[in-house]
């Protein structure tokens, strides 16, 4: 099992994230629309960034969805942020933060990248270096303590621990590995079945 330094924002305990967010005016856990539209819900979900490498998490990690309000002072249901978080042995090893209502702006995603960053300093990464190959799920940004990193995707922004990026990675090598090797026991029985199957030609 991998462990996560605690750090603040992503790295964070469990209690600690929901002091700051579960506060009057603030934010509160993301309601469920007992009359939601199927369909709606469904395009949302497939639009979630995370979903491609979800069930690559370490096992016991627990995902908790909120909703925090980006009226300063009123907690408002159409303006703001949907927040889905995921603990590992109660801290945040992902963060993902979508925008609704308005769109996703620099300075708001600086001020997330603020708030995230702890001692170090964020540092954009190219997207035709090494280091943004590196990542299983992506990076535009990383800091430069090689602790933390962070993703763009339309209104989305997430902020992850490089251990759960290299952790993610490992398993999708494993099973590359795994489908290789499966390919090539396939392709050697046939080379074994091939000449009764073609005798007789």
């Amino acid at each position: 099992m991998i462990t996560f330094e605690a750090r603040a924002r992503v790295g964070e305990t469990q209690d600690e994230f929901e002091h700051r967010i579960l506060q009057p005016f603030v934010g509160k856990f993301m309601p469920r629309d007992k009359n939601a539209d199927p369909a709606k819900e469904e395009e949302l979900t497939r639009q979630q960034p995370f979903n491609d490498f979800r069930e690559h998490f370490p096992e016991g990690t627990r995902e908790r969805k909120y909703w925090k309000s980006a009226m300063p002072n009123m907690l408002s249901n159409e303006n703001g942020w949907r927040v889905h978080v995921f603990f590992l042995e109660n801290h945040s090893v992902l963060e993902a933060y979508q925008r609704v209502g308005d769109s996703l702006n620099q300075f708001e995603i600086e001020n997330l990248l603020r708030a995230n960053h702890g001692t170090a300093e964020w540092r954009k990464i190219d997207p035709d270096s090494d280091e943004f190959k590196v990542s299983s799920i992506g990076c535009d940004y990383e800091l430069a303590d090689g602790t933390k990193r962070a993703r763009i995707i339309g209104n989305w922004i997430m902020v992850f621990s490089t251990k759960l990026d290299a952790y993610i990675k490992e398993q999708l090598r494993l099973i590359s590995e795994k489908h290789a090797n499966l390919q090539a026991e396939r392709a050697r029985q046939q080379q074994l079945s091939a000449p009764g199957s073609t005798s007789g030609f």
